[in-house]
């Protein structure tokens, strides 16, 4: 039982962290969400030196938000993964498919590959989601889905189906994410000009560098409940 709270605890708090990162890719930020980031507490060490300093970044940019804040980061989300005032219209775009295919081109296999991850979990894409299907939100809320299911599986002490999903979450994250966000982020610290998203690209890159650590080490405790 101690395990199971333990497990349940850490897929909690990881499927929040990639509700609340997609959330921060899918669409700029709102009041709503301005709001949400206020409230929020954001661990002042952890044992990632790139996420700490996202953590501290984005708590000293709480501290300054002002009248023009939603304007600003607005207009920072548009050129950095838009490409809007940038000349030579480079830019953070946040497809897998732009840093994993030769012409850095939409559409191209990676968005195919993900396309079928998501069809045999039955997920399919919002009609009024005009991306493709390898948007960074879109696959941060995969494996946001990825812990829920593990979360189901937990509660019915199912160790067996813990196991698998917690493979599935890192067989994704190798043959995905860590393929191309580690990029994209550099990316986002080059074109932003708000702190604020140079603070979301430091925390995206260094807790999915974390997670790989992280699930290696409950895939391997998973096998002794499985046993």
């Amino acid at each position: 039982m101690e395990k199971t709270l333990e497990y349940s605890a850490i897929m909690e708090n990881r499927e929040n962290l990639y509700r609340f990162l997609g959330r921060l890719y899918k669409v700029e930020v709102d009041q709503m969400l301005l709001d949400q980031i206020k409230g929020m507490c954001f661990p002042d060490e952890c044992c990632e030196d790139g996420l700490a300093e996202g953590y501290r970044m984005l708590r000293e940019y709480r501290q300054q938000l002002d009248d023009d804040t939603l304007t600003d980061l607005a207009v920072d989300y548009a050129r950095v993964f838009l490409g809007a005032g940038i000349a030579g219209n480079e830019a953070a775009y946040p497809y897998e498919s732009v840093y994993t295919s030769p012409k850095r081109l939409i559409m191209q296999d990676a968005r195919d590959q993900v396309v079928a991850a998501y069809r045999v979990k039955g997920l399919t894409k919002l009609e009024t989601l005009d991306v493709p299907e390898d948007h960074i939100a879109l696959e941060l809320e995969y494996m946001e889905q990825l812990c829920n299911e593990t979360q189901q599986a937990l509660a019915r002490r199912d160790w067996l189906t813990v196991s698998v999903c917690l493979k599935e979450q890192l067989g994704f994250l190798v043959h995905h994410l860590l393929k191309w966000v580690p990029a994209f982020c550099a990316d986002i610290e080059k074109y932003a000009e708000t702190e604020f998203y140079k603070a979301v690209a430091k925390i995206t890159n260094g807790y999915l560098d974390l997670e790989r650590t992280i699930l290696e080490d409950m895939i391997e405790e998973t096998v002794l409940e499985v046993g």
